[in-house]
């Protein structure tokens, strides 16, 4: 029933059901605790205005459907009228619920008259509507409106009549240019499903990626962050042959060896792009997506055993340097790649490195990511490192003393045989560049929040250090250290893969599939949420450089301009969150795989009580 505008979609067949497994995990169980009712009801109502602010103008909330329900729920996002538009979609199985029904549409309808809408009944493919026009959004010009209908037994509520059009004759006539018979909603839901496990679900999604990035545009009224439109940048540079990504979930899978929780099956579909050339699979920058199967994942010998989150992955990363050629131009508007890189080699004041031959060459394809919190907790309390595992470590080696010793900014630290080169940023030299990236690196992220105000926080100091075959990166000096002293303990080492809880979801992953893989993810999610926890009990969420903080950030501060989303105060009122102590047995460990496949990547993953 629902139209190919359909860029997001989110459908819960059994919501008793669903909901009855959600409270049976860790998390609902957590949600359920009286020490976070107080901030769960509070964060519920600052959710629903921001929901609100960000266009859902229906007036429904999933409290509103319990009583109305009989079957599916399915929310849907959509761009009724091309690029620059946004929609929402809810439909209801209601069969026998006429009575509750009728009572929501009053609900709705005095809600509405109370923010100043005017109500009136039409006819939309020969079924009676309800249709509210709105007050004008400055933000938004054109109409603002919501509609309501019922047909056989089917409420729906959307803010477009196009695709309530659809919808009521779809259900009357079967279309045939609809949502399901799109090429990649069909390849990634069956490929979804074939891992899936369970022949029952408790949510099944689909995004179609840069038309649901459009509809996000346009709920924030079409305003674009200053400098480069990135989405546009990726587009030209051929991402847009990410076709769709979706899959299922289930809150609780029982196994012989553990219960999994928050179990998902999960497929990005990117086939073969036309328009690429030479053989190749994608074209341009996005080639940059090689990531080459593997079936050895243990942990290396460097991991220690208490740290946060290690992601494990294989990247063509010689390959990838070369690709990001025509994203990095682009980017800059100008043909500065080579130039680049020419200068490190021949400017008479630049370090005099050959980057391609004396350090890209020798770079494996084996990469990997380790996130280690430090208390007690400020907004720079994330320790990251990334570490790229080197086909000859001697000239990646001399290239990097060679660029050190001439930067008036680095400083030599020794950690036995080890060297380490801290570089000591200056504080006009904000923005820094921090990793970024709780899962699948996703480049750089810009922190220019703390150039507001007299008290600035002090700045992380960048990190490199080559030992033995690995090169590592890392936002402090100290994360590189404890790696060093991690691998000189030799055989006394307390390593990550000896940790109980790895084993457990290693077992696990085997469970669910894993295998010859192109990635692997495990966190302590009591660490990982621990840095957002107590930034949020100090009011100081808006000020952290932590992976999930800044998700959290961008999330919050959506609709704002560069300015205000940099200097906004903290939304969400966390006096009433207990301590963090109290809720901390609630979050076990979890753990996903990545294999890629001819035409994606499968994805799956759990969460294990810890």
């Amino acid at each position: 029933m629902l139209p190919q505008t359909i860029k997001s979609y989110v459908s819960i067949p059994d919501y008793d059901q669903a909901s009855a497994n959600f409270d049976e995990t860790q998390i609902g169980k957590m949600m359920a605790d009286p020490v976070m009712k107080p901030f769960t009801d509070d964060l519920k109502e600052q959710i629903k205005q921001k929901l609100i602010a960000g266009g859902v103008k229906l007036g429904i909330t999933l409290d509103d459907l319990k009583d109305v329900y009989a079957g599916e729920i399915c929310f849907s996002n959509d761009q009724p009228n091309g690029a620059k538009s946004d929609g929402v979609v809810v439909t209801v199985d209601v069969t026998g619920k006429k009575a509750q029904v009728n009572a929501l549409l009053a609900k709705i309808s005095k809600n509405q008259k109370a923010n100043g809408a005017k109500e009136s009944k039409i006819t939309i493919a020969g079924v009676a509507a309800t249709k509210f026009d709105l007050p004008p959004n400055p933000e938004k010009p054109g109409p603002n409106e919501a509609y309501y209908a019922i047909s056989q037994d089917l409420l729906i509520a959307t803010d477009s009549q196009l695709t309530l059009t659809y919808i009521l004759e779809a259900i009357a006539a079967a279309k045939a240019d609809n949502l399901a018979s799109l090429e990649a909603f069909q390849a990634v839901l069956a490929r979804a499903a074939k891992g899936r496990g369970p022949e029952t679900y408790d949510f099944e999604w689909f995004v179609e990626p840069f038309g649901y990035a459009e509809v996000i545009r346009s709920q924030q009224g079409g305003r674009k962050k200053r400098g480069t439109d990135m989405l546009q940048l990726l587009r030209n540079q051929g991402f847009d042959a990410v076709k769709g990504l979706g899959g299922y979930v289930n809150f609780i899978v029982n196994n012989n060896t553990d219960q999994l929780e928050m179990v998902h099956s999960s497929f990005v579909y990117a086939p073969q792009d036309p328009q690429a050339e030479n053989d190749e699979r994608f074209r341009l920058g996005a080639r940059v997506l090689s990531f080459p199967n593997d079936a050895n994942f243990q942990p290396y010998n460097f991991v220690p055993e208490d740290i946060a989150t290690f992601l494990n992955f294989r990247w063509n990363v010689q390959d990838a340097f070369k690709f990001s050629e025509t994203i990095v131009n682009e980017y800059a508007d100008d043909e500065i790649f080579d130039e680049l890189i020419e200068s490190l080699e021949k400017d008479p004041a630049g370090p005099k490195v050959d980057v391609v031959n004396q350090i890209v060459q020798h770079l494996d394809d084996k990469v990997c990511m380790l996130v280690d919190v430090k208390t007690p907790i400020t907004p720079q309390s994330e320790q990251r490192l990334v570490g790229v595992h080197l086909l000859h470590a001697d000239p990646v080696k001399a290239a990097i003393t060679q660029i050190m010793q001439q930067d008036p900014n680095a400083e030599k630290h020794e950690v036995g045989d080890e060297e380490i080169w801290e570089i000591h940023e200056e504080e006009e030299e904000i923005p820094t560049l921090v990793i970024s990236g709780p899962g699948f690196p996703d480049a750089f992220a810009a922190n220019n929040q703390f150039t507001q105000g007299n008290n600035k926080p002090a700045i992380p100091n960048a990190a490199v250090a080559v030992v033995d075959d690995w090169v590592f990166f890392s936002n402090n000096k100290e994360l590189i250290k404890k790696v060093i002293l991690t691998k000189q303990a030799g055989a006394g080492a307390k390593l990550l893969s000896q940790a109980a809880d790895y084993q457990r979801m290693d077992k696990a992953l085997e469970v669910l599939g894993s295998g010859k893989d192109s990635f692997r993810h495990f966190a302590r999610t009591d660490q990982a949420a621990q840095v957002t926890y107590e930034l949020m009990q100090q009011g100081k969420m808006p000020e952290s450089e932590s992976a999930l903080g800044k998700i959290i950030n961008e999330l919050w501060s959506m609709g704002q301009d560069d300015e205000a989303a940099a200097t906004r105060e903290q939304e969400i009122d966390a006096s009433k969150l207990p301590p963090f102590a109290q809720v901390e047995g609630y979050l076990g460990p979890t753990g996903s795989y990545a294999r890629t496949e001819d035409d994606g990547w499968y994805v799956s993953g759990a969460m294990l009580k810890k």
